[in-house]
């Protein structure tokens, strides 16, 4: 064991060394009632950004820009940094899979494959409350082991040595108590050293974007896109959810030139939003979803205009609530200055079709659903609107949910006619690195503060607006065509994988043996105890709560 331990030593301090090397080179209210509506106006009216710079900038300039901030940012080379440029990750054991289970507080599982039964096995940390999200997982190691199977068949068969790999899956990362203050403060480095040679883990779903944990790999995320790189491995077609409408698919993509839906100057000069309340980075921070008998009532009591009222009450208060309340606010600003000149157009339009409880969504055109907020007019509630209604306006927003990204909706807007901005927050889905700021959409902040500044200036830049547009759809409509599909699945999964299986070494057998003997009598050497919820060969079979849910014994 303890020269197990000293090659273990040895061998992160020559990662270290590389890592630093590949570092080196990187360059990548008042007493009268007037005066208080007056007070609220003037709350709503001022967005505090002061004179705006944005607008003297080309397109040039802001692409330039943004690769300055990013280029003289300290970057962390993370596994997937390694893995797209071909270098190979750090050796890992059994031992270090088992450790890297004390990075999380769920939806962590730990995959075998077993040669002598030629059998996968997924096994969860007992310590580890089995939650709802956990279904997530089991589907995607469902998933990964027909396409382990499929893409590596002169790996895994009867005979060949066994395999250990680390599996997550969830909207986010749910990462250990131990980490709290460097997740919070949102690290732009590793929250501990020992993450630069952990064990890689498959993150089917979203990620850090700042590297604190950077042996997380940023995997396709459960539902469509996972089931759509599946798709691609069982029959090399492309699946619905990357094709355009013109093409039998769900995307409503941008085709000026071939005669498509709209052109530019036809789609409605608004931005768009519809989707469900949902709590937001709960883990990093504690913005509100503003309740209206807790956190309005009492300020707007007596007040001549209610909705006017708790339009200021709540933009008092905006740097506390979570990014879509705070586009709600804005669009209860753009309503009330709409009124005010007379116009039959708000410039924002995002507003809640459901709100999350008890795992569902519930529709808010339920009677009872924000009937505070409804019977003072403040705009809370939308109706729904199909993928081909949203098309016909200009402007878009993906804006980010309960893990801080959207999944589907940013495929979906970007490949709208319209101009999408790019909501971005602590997380990113792997699907992100492929879009450029400021080429295929305009970024804006975590707390939308910037929002106003940039949609005034895609209104006041119509010909660069629409250049970014077109560029986003192109970038979807070239993501379903086979060979660029190829493409996206060899990168962001045969690589990652054959990185992996690659980086895996069995040290020692005999040590291996006792530890999985150990697992499977109940007992273990370490803290944490596993216990097995699927097992696959030619199909998988779940187990205990991995078949029932989270209430399962």
């Amino acid at each position: 064991m303890a020269k197990l331990m000293m090659s273990q030593n040895r061998r992160r301090q020559r990662f270290l060394l590389l890592v630093a090397a590949i570092a080196a080179i990187s360059s990548f209210l008042i007493s009268s009632e007037s005066r208080m509506l007056e007070e609220e106006r003037s709350i709503i009216e001022n967005n505090d950004d002061g004179p705006s710079k944005l607008q003297d900038k080309t397109l040039r300039d802001l692409i330039n820009l943004e690769e300055r901030d990013s280029s003289s940012k300290n970057i962390t080379t993370t596994y997937t940094d390694l893995i797209r440029s071909g270098v190979p990750l750090p050796k890992y054991t059994l031992k270090d899979v088992f450790d890297a289970t004390n990075i999380y507080g769920s939806k962590f599982a730990l995959l075998r494959y077993d040669p002598s039964t030629n059998k996968w096995t997924a096994y969860y940390n007992r310590k580890h409350q089995w939650e709802a999200g956990c279904m997530k997982l089991a589907n995607a190691i469902e998933k990964l082991v027909k396409l382990l199977r499929k893409i590596f068949q002169g790996r895994f068969y009867h005979g060949t040595h066994p395999f250990v790999m680390a599996v997550y899956a969830g909207d986010y990362p749910d990462t250990s108590r131990l980490y709290n203050d460097c997740v919070r403060n949102n690290q732009d480095e590793p929250c501990d050293e020992s993450l630069l040679t952990a064990a890689p883990v498959l993150h089917f779903g979203s990620v850090f974007r700042h590297a604190m944990f950077p042996n997380m790999i940023a995997m396709p995320m459960p539902g469509d896109h996972l089931n759509c790189f599946q798709l691609w491995n069982d029959r090399k077609r492309v699946c619905q959810a990357f094709l355009s409408s013109t093409n039998g698919g769900h995307l409503p993509v941008s085709n000026f030139d071939d005669g498509g839906d709209s052109s530019w100057d036809e789609l409605i000069p608004q931005l768009i939003w519809r989707g469900t309340d949902f709590p937001y980075l709960k883990s990093q921070n504690n913005l509100q979803q503003p309740r209206y008998e807790t956190y309005v009532t009492q300020r707007i009591r007596s007040r001549p205009n209610p909705k006017e009222a708790a339009t200021a009450a709540l933009k008092k208060d905006y740097h506390k609530l979570v990014p879509r309340w705070k586009g709600v606010v804005y669009t209860a600003q753009s309503e009330i200055e709409a009124a005010r000149i007379n116009s039959p157009l708000p410039k924002i339009n995002i507003k809640f079709t459901s709100i999350a409880g008890g795992g569902k969504r519930i529709p808010t055109s339920i009677d009872g659903v924000y009937r505070g907020w409804k019977d003072v007019g403040f705009p809370v509630a939308g109706e729904f609107m199909t993928l081909q209604e949203l098309a016909k306006y200009k402007y878009h927003i993906d804006l980010g949910g309960g893990g801080g990204t959207s999944w589907t909706a940013t495929i979906q807007k970007l490949g709208m006619p319209g101009l999408l901005f790019h909501h971005v927050t602590p997380t990113k889905d792997y699907i992100h690195d492929y879009i450029k700021p400021w080429v295929h959409s305009v970024p804006v902040q975590s707390d939308l503060s910037d929002l106003l500044e940039k949609l005034e200036w895609a209104e006041s830049h119509p010909i660069e607006a629409k250049q970014i547009s077109d560029n986003g759809s192109n970038f979807v409509r070239e993501l379903g065509t086979p060979d660029k599909f190829a493409r996206l699945f060899e990168v962001n999964m045969i690589k990652p994988l054959q990185s992996i299986i690659d980086a895996y070494t069995t040290a020692d057998n005999d040590w291996d043996n006792e530890a999985w003997n150990a697992i499977s009598q109940g007992q273990s050497h370490y803290q944490n105890f596993f216990y097995p919820f699927m097992e696959c060969t030619t199909s998988c079979q779940r187990m205990g709560k991995a078949v029932w849910g989270r209430n399962a014994g």
